[in-house]
């Protein structure tokens, strides 16, 4: 499959550790580090080895990968005093997490002084796509990295679209796609709470939605994960809030104006506010419900 027999893998959180559980694979050894050793022993009871900080990691394995949950967490992961870039072994860090273009850019050049290779690559999906291996992958980075990479990379994405030479180009893909996400779903609840004050059935209106112009990606989220009571995607309202953060960070430094946008992230940051960042993002509907003042609800899922 590749000469590289040694993979590390960097926070096992919901999207990691169903990403890493794909990499473990005959002929490799997969490595691993997460701060919660609940999150670390499934990996090892599957057969990856465990070790204490993401340093030891660099230490046994030539290429990391990560899925962290923000830049603040990735700058002790890649620059702490056991950090990545003092890994003996390292040679190619791929990063998966949503970072915005700004930090990947910047920590690229960082990795290269220490001779460690960047590869951008953030995923989508959801951790349901991870466990098949059919996320799709954006992909930035130097030609020759990257095909090293891909075998990797074809374990877990049925999609790979490459994006350019640099790292961060990717990044800048995924708040493309997260901020059209973000804000399909604060209006695809507004307007079936809509539906449902003017009495309408929910499950009818996915019907007609599906079939119609306003079917959207966020609509078939909803009508998979919430409108059926699971709320059970997997992903946090705390991620969505923080990539639409990172999103206008990004248009002011480009001087894109987005109303739009702004008006969206009012809701998803009051959902933070509320507390609710540990929910999950499909909750965003119960929180446009409280404020209709009615619930929309169909069969559950059987």
């Amino acid at each position: 499959m590749s000469d590289i027999t040694h993979l590390g893998f960097l926070g096992l959180g919901n999207m990691g550790a169903a990403i890493a559980a794909r990499l473990i694979h005959p002929g490799s050894t997969l490595h691993v580090f997460d701060p919660n050793p609940e999150a670390v022993r499934p990996l090892v009871e599957a057969g990856a080895i465990a070790h204490g900080s993401p340093r030891s990691v660099a230490d046994a394995a030539a290429v990391v990968m990560a899925c962290l949950p923000s830049s603040a967490v990735c700058e002790g992961v890649l620059f702490g005093p056991d950090g990545v870039a003092a890994g003996k072994t390292v040679r190619t860090y791929i990063e998966m997490s949503t970072l915005g273009p700004t930090v990947v850019s910047s920590n690229t050049k960082r990795l290269a002084a220490s001779n460690i290779a960047a590869i951008d690559a953030p995923v989508s999906g959801g951790p349901a796509a991870a466990r098949a291996g059919t996320l799709s992958i954006m992909l930035s980075g130097n030609a020759d990295n990257v095909a090293a990479a891909m075998p990797w990379l074809t374990l877990i994405a049925k999609k790979i679209c490459r994006l350019g030479e640099q790292p961060g180009q990717a990044q800048a893909m995924k708040l493309v796609n997260n901020i059209m996400l973000a804000a399909n779903m604060a209006v695809a609840s507004e307007a079936l709470t809509i539906g449902a004050k003017a009495g309408l059935d929910a499950d009818a209106m996915i019907e007609v939605i599906r079939s119609s112009t306003g079917n959207s990606a966020a609509a078939d989220i909803l009508a998979r994960f919430a409108i059926c009571g699971a709320f059970d995607f997997g992903a946090h309202m705390s991620i969505v809030a923080k990539d639409v953060e990172l999103a206008i960070d990004e248009a002011k430094a480009l001087d894109v104006p987005v109303p739009v946008l702004n008006e969206a992230r009012s809701l998803w940051h009051g959902a933070i506010e509320q507390g609710r960042g540990r929910d999950d993002f499909t909750s965003i509907l119960k929180i446009v419900e409280a404020r209709g003042g009615v619930t929309v609800r169909g069969v559950p899922r059987r």
